[in-house]
């Protein structure tokens, strides 16, 4: 008899089979067992593979524990075409950054790969398409941004937006969007994030640790530089994956890298003012890698578990693609303040203006950003009340301890 998942449900068996075809199987007869009496809705499998972003995963893991024919074909088939995808992808990508390696290291300019891209290089990928990549990420000295901007405009990338120099320093961009003649989008970074954000996002450091990748002229950066730019990306910079299972995943396959210890990340951790959320991305990948699990205690309740019911509502919804990836950020931010305090510093966040609205300008445009304040304002309201009626929660003070290694000291 099939068994009805709730939303977090679904996410734990896909959870479960990740960790299981990640340690190299074989698929164990539970697992076999929960999958032929899995059941749910076609729209709640689908919002679990787009909006957690594990559909390629997944369809590698249900071929390499050979569950392509228990699974329900309203997961199977979406999922087993998504890995088809992205790993064609893989292969595309792969072509293009050793033509981009080359160019630029012919120019003198040195270059990393970063997020998927970097996990693409960097050979931790149990197969190609395993990860999604819908785009190109590179980082190069600061000094060295128009050099390696001419470099992709000779190979026919053109710019998605100019760099404004009259930036002042707290709001400095801190990379330039190209497109290549196919579409393909290229993100050409040289920090990690804006200058506001301090010296956590500068990577001067980075290109001397950096080791080499599976793509002549190009680096990858070093284990622990990779795993802790995947953790920044979750928890503080990405709309569209932030407590994602997907999120957990990247840094589950950022530990397989040659040299990680991590260790050497939780020292990092020791000097961040804000630890809890980096924590809570850890604990969450500690449930799909031992690696991890050996170094610190798995979260109790992942995010990815605390969020499903938020994100398989949000994946029903049709609403466009900035929206979609605000409300995403939104449920993490308020996770957080729910859990942990700080519901000043959400407030704030609430009442800026909702991106692309002009802060200076005309009167029009003044009139333009108080009602877009205003209707940001609205918007961020009920998302938070959604979220209220939604997710449980849970205070807790403090955060978990850095490490069981501590007490092996």
């Amino acid at each position: 008899m099939r068994q009805s998942l709730t939303p977090a449900q679904v996410r734990r068996l896909l959870a479960r089979t990740l960790r299981v075809a990640l340690d190299g199987g074989p698929a164990h007869s539970q697992l076999i067992e929960r999958w032929a009496k899995a059941q749910a809705s076609e729209p709640r499998w689908i919002a679990a593979l787009t909006w957690d972003g594990v559909g390629a995963a997944v369809g590698w893991a249900l071929t390499a524990l050979d569950l392509k024919g228990v699974a329900p074909p309203e997961v199977e088939t979406p999922a087993t075409v998504a890995y088809e995808e992205a790993t064609a992808q893989s292969v595309q990508l792969s072509t293009c950054l050793e033509r981009l390696g080359v160019e630029l290291e012919a120019a003198g300019v040195p270059s990393l790969a970063l997020t998927g891209t970097a996990l693409l290089l960097h050979d931790v990928l149990p197969a190609p398409g395993v990860r999604w990549l819908g785009d190109i990420d590179i980082l190069v000295p600061e000094a060295q941004v128009e050099p390696a901007a001419w470099v992709l405009e000779s190979l026919d990338y053109v710019r998605a937006g100019s760099r404004s120099a009259a930036a002042v320093e707290p709001s400095r961009s801190y990379h330039e969007t190209f497109l290549g003649a196919d579409g393909q989008s290229l993100e050409l970074h040289w920090r990690l994030g804006p200058a506001r954000w301090g010296d956590d996002w500068t990577t001067s450091a980075w290109f001397g640790r950096s080791v080499p990748s599976s793509a002549p002229g190009m680096r990858v950066p070093s284990a622990v530089d990779l795993f802790w730019h995947l953790l920044f990306h979750d928890a503080r910079n990405h709309a569209w994956s932030s407590g994602s299972l997907r999120a957990a995943l990247d840094l589950a396959l950022a530990a397989r890298a040659r040299g990680f210890d991590l260790s050497d990340v939780l020292r990092r951790l020791e000097d961040d003012a804000r630890p809890a959320p980096l924590l809570d991305a850890i604990g969450d990948a500690a449930h799909l890698s031992p690696l991890i699990a050996a170094g610190i205690e798995p979260a109790s309740q992942p995010r990815y578990l605390r969020l499903a019911g938020w994100r398989d509502a949000i994946g029903r919804r049709r609403w466009s693609s900035t929206a979609i990836a605000e409300a995403i950020a939104w449920g993490p931010t308020l996770d957080r303040a729910r859990r942990f305090g700080g519901w000043a510093g959400v407030f704030d966040r609430a009442l800026r203006l909702a991106p692309g609205v002009p802060s200076t300008g005309s009167l029009l445009a003044r009139i333009g950003r108080a009602f877009g304040a205003v209707r940001h304002a609205g918007f961020v309201g009920t998302l938070a009340a959604t979220h209220l009626l939604s997710v449980p929660g849970r205070r807790e003070t403090g955060s978990r301890g850095l490490a069981r290694m501590s007490r092996d000291r």
